[in-house]
Protein backbone atom coordinates (compact mmCIF):
# COMPACT_ATOMS: atom_id res chain seq x y z
CA UNK A 1 0.00 0.00 0.00
CA UNK A 2 1.01 3.31 -0.65
CA UNK A 3 1.61 6.07 1.97
CA UNK A 4 -2.49 8.27 2.00
CA UNK A 5 -4.22 4.93 0.91
CA UNK A 6 -7.32 4.06 3.33
CA UNK A 7 -7.39 1.23 5.25
CA UNK A 8 -10.66 -0.91 5.27
CA UNK A 9 -10.99 -3.33 7.91
CA UNK A 10 -13.97 -5.02 6.33
CA UNK A 11 -11.50 -5.63 3.58
CA UNK A 12 -8.54 -6.86 5.32
CA UNK A 13 -11.14 -9.00 7.82
CA UNK A 14 -12.13 -10.71 4.03
CA UNK A 15 -8.24 -11.07 2.83
CA UNK A 16 -7.12 -12.75 5.85
CA UNK A 17 -10.16 -14.71 6.87
CA UNK A 18 -10.18 -13.59 10.49
CA UNK A 19 -12.71 -11.57 12.31
CA UNK A 20 -13.61 -7.73 12.33
CA UNK A 21 -12.63 -7.89 16.07
CA UNK A 22 -9.55 -9.13 15.15
CA UNK A 23 -8.79 -6.89 12.63
CA UNK A 24 -9.50 -3.50 15.00
CA UNK A 25 -7.16 -4.74 17.42
CA UNK A 26 -4.39 -4.99 14.86
CA UNK A 27 -5.24 -1.32 13.81
CA UNK A 28 -5.22 -0.03 17.28
CA UNK A 29 -1.43 -1.20 17.81
CA UNK A 30 -0.66 0.01 14.16
CA UNK A 31 -2.14 3.32 15.17
CA UNK A 32 -0.09 3.67 18.75
CA UNK A 33 2.72 3.16 15.86
CA UNK A 34 2.27 6.26 14.40
CA UNK A 35 1.87 3.83 10.98
CA UNK A 36 -2.22 4.83 10.94
CA UNK A 37 -4.12 7.93 11.22
CA UNK A 38 -8.08 7.63 12.13
CA UNK A 39 -10.51 10.38 11.85
CA UNK A 40 -14.17 9.68 13.10
CA UNK A 41 -16.45 9.05 10.06
CA UNK A 42 -13.74 8.62 7.48
CA UNK A 43 -11.70 5.41 9.24
CA UNK A 44 -8.12 4.73 8.74
CA UNK A 45 -5.56 5.61 6.36
CA UNK A 46 -1.42 4.46 5.88
CA UNK A 47 0.76 7.70 7.25
CA UNK A 48 4.18 5.96 7.14
CA UNK A 49 5.36 2.59 5.71
CA UNK A 50 6.40 0.24 8.37
CA UNK A 51 10.51 0.06 8.33
CA UNK A 52 10.58 -3.80 8.91
CA UNK A 53 9.80 -3.08 12.53
CA UNK A 54 8.18 -5.87 14.22
CA UNK A 55 5.46 -6.21 17.07
CA UNK A 56 5.92 -8.29 20.23
CA UNK A 57 2.80 -7.51 22.30
CA UNK A 58 -0.36 -9.25 22.00
CA UNK A 59 -3.19 -7.79 20.31
CA UNK A 60 -5.45 -5.90 22.71
CA UNK A 61 -8.50 -8.52 23.83
CA UNK A 62 -12.13 -6.56 23.67
CA UNK A 63 -14.21 -7.57 26.10
CA UNK A 64 -16.52 -9.04 23.72
CA UNK A 65 -13.87 -11.57 22.86
CA UNK A 66 -12.57 -12.13 26.38
CA UNK A 67 -16.55 -12.99 26.84
CA UNK A 68 -16.91 -15.58 23.79
CA UNK A 69 -13.25 -17.24 24.56
CA UNK A 70 -15.01 -18.20 28.27
CA UNK A 71 -18.36 -19.56 26.82
CA UNK A 72 -15.85 -21.60 24.16
CA UNK A 73 -14.14 -22.85 26.98
CA UNK A 74 -17.12 -23.64 29.14
CA UNK A 75 -18.96 -25.42 26.63
CA UNK A 76 -15.81 -27.46 26.01
CA UNK A 77 -15.75 -28.46 29.40
CA UNK A 78 -18.57 -29.63 29.34
CA UNK A 79 -20.81 -26.64 30.95
CA UNK A 80 -22.62 -25.47 28.58
CA UNK A 81 -25.17 -27.38 26.22
CA UNK A 82 -25.39 -27.65 22.93
CA UNK A 83 -27.27 -24.20 22.47
CA UNK A 84 -26.96 -20.60 23.98
CA UNK A 85 -29.04 -17.32 24.32
CA UNK A 86 -28.96 -13.92 25.47
CA UNK A 87 -30.54 -14.16 28.47
CA UNK A 88 -28.74 -17.33 29.20
CA UNK A 89 -25.45 -15.35 28.86
CA UNK A 90 -26.84 -12.56 31.04
CA UNK A 91 -27.46 -14.80 33.55
CA UNK A 92 -24.55 -17.07 33.79
CA UNK A 93 -21.94 -13.81 33.51
CA UNK A 94 -23.77 -11.36 34.99
CA UNK A 95 -23.49 -9.24 32.16
CA UNK A 96 -26.20 -6.76 30.26
CA UNK A 97 -28.00 -7.35 26.83
CA UNK A 98 -25.85 -5.13 24.77
CA UNK A 99 -22.04 -7.18 26.03
CA UNK A 100 -23.92 -10.54 25.47
CA UNK A 101 -25.15 -9.35 21.83
CA UNK A 102 -21.54 -8.34 21.13
CA UNK A 103 -20.35 -12.10 22.33
CA UNK A 104 -22.58 -14.00 20.12
CA UNK A 105 -21.80 -11.45 17.40
CA UNK A 106 -18.46 -12.63 17.95
CA UNK A 107 -19.49 -16.11 18.20
CA UNK A 108 -20.72 -15.85 15.11
CA UNK A 109 -18.03 -14.40 12.89
CA UNK A 110 -15.86 -16.83 13.81
CA UNK A 111 -18.06 -19.36 13.77
CA UNK A 112 -18.11 -21.02 16.42
CA UNK A 113 -22.22 -20.90 16.75
CA UNK A 114 -25.21 -20.39 13.93
CA UNK A 115 -28.54 -19.28 14.46
CA UNK A 116 -31.66 -21.62 15.93
CA UNK A 117 -35.34 -22.10 16.40
CA UNK A 118 -36.36 -18.94 18.46
CA UNK A 119 -33.97 -16.95 20.41
CA UNK A 120 -31.38 -20.05 20.43
CA UNK A 121 -27.99 -19.91 19.18
CA UNK A 122 -26.51 -23.32 18.12
CA UNK A 123 -22.67 -24.67 18.93
CA UNK A 124 -21.18 -25.79 15.57
CA UNK A 125 -18.97 -28.66 15.68
CA UNK A 126 -15.38 -27.84 17.64
CA UNK A 127 -12.00 -29.67 18.58
CA UNK A 128 -13.08 -30.39 21.94
CA UNK A 129 -11.91 -33.93 21.92
CA UNK A 130 -9.55 -36.45 20.60
CA UNK A 131 -11.72 -37.88 18.49
CA UNK A 132 -12.63 -34.27 16.77
CA UNK A 133 -9.01 -33.93 16.75
CA UNK A 134 -8.44 -37.20 14.98
CA UNK A 135 -11.31 -36.32 12.33
CA UNK A 136 -10.07 -32.91 11.43
CA UNK A 137 -6.62 -34.41 10.89
CA UNK A 138 -8.16 -37.05 8.68
CA UNK A 139 -10.31 -34.37 6.86
CA UNK A 140 -7.11 -31.96 6.69
CA UNK A 141 -5.22 -35.60 5.31
CA UNK A 142 -7.52 -35.39 2.56
CA UNK A 143 -8.03 -32.19 1.04
CA UNK A 144 -4.42 -30.18 2.13
CA UNK A 145 -2.57 -31.89 -0.25
CA UNK A 146 -5.00 -31.71 -3.21
CA UNK A 147 -5.38 -28.12 -3.07
CA UNK A 148 -1.49 -28.11 -3.63
CA UNK A 149 -2.33 -29.87 -6.61
CA UNK A 150 -4.65 -27.47 -7.74
CA UNK A 151 -4.05 -26.40 -11.45
CA UNK A 152 -4.72 -23.00 -10.46
CA UNK A 153 -2.98 -23.06 -7.26
CA UNK A 154 -0.96 -20.00 -6.88
CA UNK A 155 0.30 -18.66 -3.93
CA UNK A 156 1.47 -14.78 -3.17
CA UNK A 157 5.33 -15.02 -3.30
CA UNK A 158 5.42 -12.18 -0.90
CA UNK A 159 3.35 -13.81 1.65
CA UNK A 160 5.24 -16.73 1.73
CA UNK A 161 8.33 -15.36 2.50
CA UNK A 162 6.73 -13.54 5.62
CA UNK A 163 5.73 -16.81 6.44
CA UNK A 164 9.10 -18.48 5.88
CA UNK A 165 11.17 -15.82 7.76
CA UNK A 166 8.48 -15.84 10.70
CA UNK A 167 9.23 -19.71 11.39
CA UNK A 168 12.66 -19.06 10.34
CA UNK A 169 12.99 -16.13 13.56
CA UNK A 170 10.98 -18.88 15.90
CA UNK A 171 13.28 -22.12 15.25
CA UNK A 172 16.35 -19.86 16.15
CA UNK A 173 14.76 -19.02 19.69
CA UNK A 174 16.11 -21.40 22.44
CA UNK A 175 13.85 -24.59 23.80
CA UNK A 176 13.16 -22.46 26.65
CA UNK A 177 11.78 -19.34 25.00
CA UNK A 178 9.77 -21.30 22.33
CA UNK A 179 6.43 -19.17 21.80
CA UNK A 180 3.44 -21.17 21.83
CA UNK A 181 1.16 -18.19 20.61
CA UNK A 182 3.44 -17.04 18.14
CA UNK A 183 3.97 -20.84 16.71
CA UNK A 184 -0.25 -21.66 16.35
CA UNK A 185 -0.73 -18.50 14.31
CA UNK A 186 2.45 -18.84 12.12
CA UNK A 187 0.74 -22.78 11.67
CA UNK A 188 -2.78 -21.88 11.25
CA UNK A 189 -1.40 -18.57 8.63
CA UNK A 190 0.50 -21.20 6.89
CA UNK A 191 -2.23 -23.47 6.45
CA UNK A 192 -4.49 -20.64 5.68
CA UNK A 193 -2.69 -19.66 2.59
CA UNK A 194 -2.30 -23.12 1.47
CA UNK A 195 -6.75 -22.92 1.15
CA UNK A 196 -6.58 -19.17 -0.39
CA UNK A 197 -3.90 -20.23 -3.00
CA UNK A 198 -5.54 -23.74 -4.38
CA UNK A 199 -7.61 -22.24 -6.64
CA UNK A 200 -10.84 -23.96 -6.41
CA UNK A 201 -13.23 -22.59 -4.51
CA UNK A 202 -15.16 -25.31 -2.84
CA UNK A 203 -11.97 -26.39 -1.54
CA UNK A 204 -10.58 -23.27 -0.26
CA UNK A 205 -14.16 -22.59 1.26
CA UNK A 206 -14.03 -26.09 3.42
CA UNK A 207 -10.44 -25.57 4.18
CA UNK A 208 -10.98 -21.72 5.54
CA UNK A 209 -14.07 -22.86 7.53
CA UNK A 210 -11.92 -25.43 9.27
CA UNK A 211 -9.04 -23.67 9.80
CA UNK A 212 -11.37 -21.12 11.27
CA UNK A 213 -12.22 -24.27 14.06
CA UNK A 214 -8.78 -24.40 14.57
CA UNK A 215 -8.63 -20.88 15.91
CA UNK A 216 -10.91 -21.16 18.87
CA UNK A 217 -9.78 -21.74 22.15
CA UNK A 218 -9.69 -25.43 22.90
CA UNK A 219 -8.96 -27.89 25.67
CA UNK A 220 -6.46 -30.17 24.21
CA UNK A 221 -2.86 -29.67 25.41
CA UNK A 222 0.20 -29.28 22.83
CA UNK A 223 2.32 -31.40 22.03
CA UNK A 224 6.39 -31.49 22.67
CA UNK A 225 7.93 -28.11 21.92
CA UNK A 226 10.72 -30.41 20.04
CA UNK A 227 7.41 -31.83 17.63
CA UNK A 228 6.15 -28.43 17.02
CA UNK A 229 9.82 -27.03 16.11
CA UNK A 230 9.80 -30.33 13.77
CA UNK A 231 6.22 -29.12 12.79
CA UNK A 232 8.05 -25.74 11.54
CA UNK A 233 10.84 -27.26 9.45
CA UNK A 234 8.34 -29.50 7.78
CA UNK A 235 6.27 -25.84 6.90
CA UNK A 236 9.66 -24.48 5.44
CA UNK A 237 10.40 -27.45 3.19
CA UNK A 238 6.76 -27.66 1.35
CA UNK A 239 7.26 -24.05 1.26
CA UNK A 240 10.87 -24.18 -0.72
CA UNK A 241 8.92 -26.69 -2.62
CA UNK A 242 6.16 -24.32 -4.01
CA UNK A 243 8.67 -21.68 -4.73
CA UNK A 244 10.10 -24.64 -6.85
CA UNK A 245 6.85 -25.00 -8.87
CA UNK A 246 7.44 -28.58 -7.10
CA UNK A 247 4.29 -29.40 -6.49
CA UNK A 248 3.86 -33.24 -6.61
CA UNK A 249 6.67 -33.05 -3.67
CA UNK A 250 4.91 -30.04 -1.74
CA UNK A 251 1.71 -32.33 -1.61
CA UNK A 252 3.86 -35.49 -0.46
CA UNK A 253 5.66 -33.42 2.16
CA UNK A 254 1.88 -32.08 3.13
CA UNK A 255 0.86 -35.26 3.42
CA UNK A 256 3.60 -36.99 5.67
CA UNK A 257 3.71 -33.79 7.67
CA UNK A 258 -0.15 -34.35 8.87
CA UNK A 259 0.58 -37.86 9.31
CA UNK A 260 3.57 -36.93 11.31
CA UNK A 261 0.89 -34.65 13.43
CA UNK A 262 -1.87 -37.41 13.69
CA UNK A 263 0.98 -39.95 15.22
CA UNK A 264 2.11 -37.23 17.52
CA UNK A 265 -1.39 -36.27 18.86
CA UNK A 266 -1.64 -35.46 22.42
CA UNK A 267 -3.27 -38.26 24.53
CA UNK A 268 -4.78 -36.72 27.89
CA UNK A 269 -7.04 -33.74 28.00
CA UNK A 270 -7.47 -31.03 30.09
CA UNK A 271 -10.51 -29.26 31.67
CA UNK A 272 -12.12 -25.50 31.16
CA UNK A 273 -11.85 -22.16 32.42
CA UNK A 274 -8.78 -21.66 35.19
CA UNK A 275 -9.63 -21.08 38.29
CA UNK A 276 -10.17 -17.19 39.20
CA UNK A 277 -10.92 -16.90 35.59
CA UNK A 278 -13.05 -12.98 35.08
CA UNK A 279 -15.75 -14.73 33.19
CA UNK A 280 -15.87 -18.16 35.06
CA UNK A 281 -19.07 -19.16 36.56
CA UNK A 282 -20.52 -16.52 39.37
Amino acid sequence: MAVGEPVSEQALARTFQVSRTLVRGALKVLLEENLLSHEAGKGYRLVAAPAGQTFNSALPQAEEEELATSVLRDRMAGRLGDSISISELMRRYDIGRPAAQKALTQLSESQAIERGPGQSWLFRPSLNSLAALEESLRFRLTLEPEALLGPNFNADPQRLSLLRGGMEILLARPVEDFDLQQFRELDISFHELIAQSCGNRFIGDALLAHQSLRRLPNVLPTVSVNRLQEALREHLQIIAQIERGQMEIAADLMRLHLRLSAALRPQTANRGIPQGHPFGRR
